[in-house]
This record gives structure tokens, sequence and C-alpha cells, in this order.
């Protein structure tokens, strides 16, 4: 902020009461003053000795002093006798017609001031090349604008944008008269903006509604940390909020509402609990690719005991059926498949009881079992067959075809 913005507040009130004092005088005469035929026809009386220039130097120094005193009617009327005389009458490089103009527009700006035309009064003071009193004006205008647009948005019930410009207000022009009303003004805009989201959330907090009560909190906390109503801090109730959040989520968590969990992690912004998490989920997709892929592999325990630690990483009844229904699955496969070649080792040695002992169980555990396209069932008929057979009769010269051994997929 400008020094010059830093200390229009101070001065403009007792300099507008002096202005206006000044201008009581002349308010009723705001026409403008030129050198009248009665002026010109009073300075043609005077002698030639009157006009001297000691005499107009005089009456140059006699204006010159009501300018001073800012007695601009009289200072006015001083120069327009001098043009009557001289015209481009001037002394130190000042002219005598650039004065009278000057008094002029002071006269017009103290009269506007004082009748509240801050516009009118504005532009006199640009034409008298005041600069000082322009900007002080300036200011006022400044002020009186932004305080109609604080009002027009509280009389729409538009808190924040009010609040806000009483704010700038206040850092604008700290030491101005009115800094404490725009201070009352603020505040009771930004009580009239956040009460409605306070009241909400002291609602929630009343039905167990914790995450909307914390969202609630959150919307006062974030333009006033310390906003408090009928004793009663935002900052606490918001904290409250948030540990029966914490517990919700933590309660969903464990029931195997991961993502719902998550979600309100995220809410209260509970990085811990975020990572935590994340980390976890990472974990459990890296297992779950593994332990499918080892599955796909065949290597159906190591893929079981994939399984059997993912059923550890979910906390929800359908979440470790699912996995434990893989595992036992996996194992399944694994034990059909170390029946089947110990089987067909059998098979290919003759040793049709031991064979068709170990097809009977397979079938038993999986009658549909087909490895490499061969039905079980057919294969273990063939090994009881053998077996019967080999107790009447000896071994044959034409020994019996061996089966296709293979693993299974």
């Amino acid at each position: 902020m400008h020094r010059g913005q830093a200390q229009v507040a101070n001065k403009l009130v007792a300099w507008g009461d002096h202005q206006i004092i000044m201008t009581k005088q002349i308010i009723m005469n705001d026409t403008h003053i030129e050198p009248t035929s009665a002026a010109k026809n009073r300075g043609t009386a005077v002698s030639q000795r009157e006009a001297t220039p000691a005499y107009l130097n005089n009456l140059f120094n006699r204006g010159f002093d009501y300018l001073l005193t800012q007695q601009w009617q009289r200072a006015e009327e001083i120069f327009a006798q001098i043009e009557a005389h001289n015209s481009h009458y001037e002394q130190e490089g000042q002219r005598a017609s650039y004065l009278r103009q000057k008094a002029r527009y002071e006269r017009k700006a103290a009269a506007a001031l004082a009748a509240g035309k801050l516009e009118k009064a504005l532009n006199a003071f640009k034409k008298a090349d005041d600069f000082e009193q322009a900007n002080q004006v300036h200011a006022l205008l400044t002020i009186q604008e932004l305080e109609t647009k604080a009002e027009k948005a509280t009389a729409v019930a538009n808190y924040q944008e009010a609040a806000w410009i009483y704010d700038h207000l206040l850092n604008e022009y700290p030491a101005h008269e009115k800094g404490t009303m725009w201070q009352i003004k603020k505040e009771s805009c930004w009580e009239a903006e956040l009460l409605p989201y306070f009241q909400i959330g002291l609602k929630a907090l009343e039905n167990s509604q914790w995450r909307t009560a914390y969202k609630a909190f959150a919307q006062v906390l974030v333009i006033d940390p310390y906003f408090r109503k009928d004793g009663r801090s935002a900052a606490a109730l918001s904290e409250a909020a948030r540990k029966e959040v914490v517990l919700l989520a933590d309660q969903r968590l464990r029931q195997g509402h991961v993502q719902e969990a998550l979600d309100a992690y995220r809410e209260i912004g509970h990085l811990a609990r975020i990572e935590n998490v994340d980390e976890f989920l990472r974990l459990r997709q890296r297992e779950e690719e593994t332990a499918r892929q080892l599955e796909a592999d065949g290597k159906w325990q190591e893929a079981a005991a994939k399984y059997n630690y993912l059923c550890t990483l979910y906390y929800d009844e359908n979440g470790r059926a699912q996995w434990q229904a893989a595992a036992n699955r996996c194992l399944k496969e694994h034990k059909l498949n170390a029946l089947y070649e110990k089987g067909t080792i059998a098979f290919n040695n003759r040793e049709w009881e031991e064979a068709a002992r170990l097809f009977g169980q397979i079938v038993a555990i999986c009658p549909n079992y087909a490895p490499g396209e061969q039905p079980m069932r057919k294969l273990y008929r063939m090994a009881q067959w053998r077996s019967i057979f080999s107790r009447f009769i000896s071994q044959s010269n034409n020994p019996p075809s061996q089966i296709h051994t293979g693993k299974l997929s």
C-alpha cells in the first residue's frame, strides 16, 4: 500500500470539515467569474499611476495569500482584477489567469465536496491541478463504492463477498475512522455465512452422521479456524466427528469393505491410514497375480499356499471363502496329478491291481477327470479288467500296450 493511501483516512475527515467551513460562505455563488465589464471598467478607471507594476504586484500577493488560506472567491476576484489590467500578467512563472482558474475550480470542488458530490469534486480538483486533494477524494469515492457493493451483497445474502470487501477495506485503510465498524460488519457477515454449515454439523452429530458432520465443520474451519457459537468451538466438534469417522472406517475395513473405508480415510485426510490401506491393496493384488500364475503353470502346492495366504488378507467371509476355495481346488488338482502319475507308472509296469486302486481313487474324487484327453474311468476299467485277467492267465506273449504318460495341464 502506498504511503499516500495509509495517510488518506487520517487526513481526509479533518480536511473535509475545513473545506466545508470555508465553502459555506461561497456555496451560494457557484458561477464562473470572468473579468466582467464592470471589473474591466473599474480597471480602466484606475489611473496609469495606480496600474503600476507595484500596484499589480501588491494585488498578486494579496491574491496568492487568499489562495494559501483557501479563500477561493476572494482570490478569484483579485486575479480577475489583475487580468483586467494585464491579461498576461505573471510573477515567477505563475500567470494570474492560471491562478484565477485554479481558484475557481478549487471553489467549485469545495462546494461540491460540502454537498457530498464526490465525483464533481474530484473532477474540479483535477482541473485545479490539486492532485493531493484529488487523491483524497478518490479514496473517499473508492470507500463509498466498496461499502455500497458490500451492502448490496449483504442484501442478497452473499455474505462471503461482503466479508471479503470489508476485509479489503480494513487492509487498505487500516487507520480509517470506520475501521471498527468494518470489522464488526465483517465478523457479522462471516457468522451469517458459516452458521448454516455449523448448524448442519450439529444436527449431523446428534444423528450420529459422523462423515456429514465432519464435512460441515470443515466448511466452517477452512474460512474461520476459530469459529465459535454459543460457547461451542467448530474445531473441537470437528475433531470429535473425525475420531468417530476413523472408528467407523476401521470397522468397515475389518468387515471387508476396503474401498468404503479408504474413501472415509481420504475424506478426513488420515494419511497414515490411507498409506497403510494402499500398501495393503498393492500387496494383495501382487499375491493374487502370483497365485493365479502358479495355478496356470500347474504348480498346485505353491498356488495353494499363496491362496491360503490370501485368505489372511481378507477380512470378510466372502473374500476368505473365495480364496479358500481356490486353495482347495489347487490341493485337489495336486492330489489328482500325483495319483495319476503313480497310477500311470503302475499301469506301464503291469502292476494292474495297484494301477486300478490308484485310478479308482481318482474316479472317486473326480469322475470326469481326463488327463491328456483320456477319460479316467476308461483307464480305471482297463486296469481293473487286466488285474482280474492276470489272476487267471499267465503272462501273454503279446503284452498290453503302454498308455501315454503326460503331465496335467
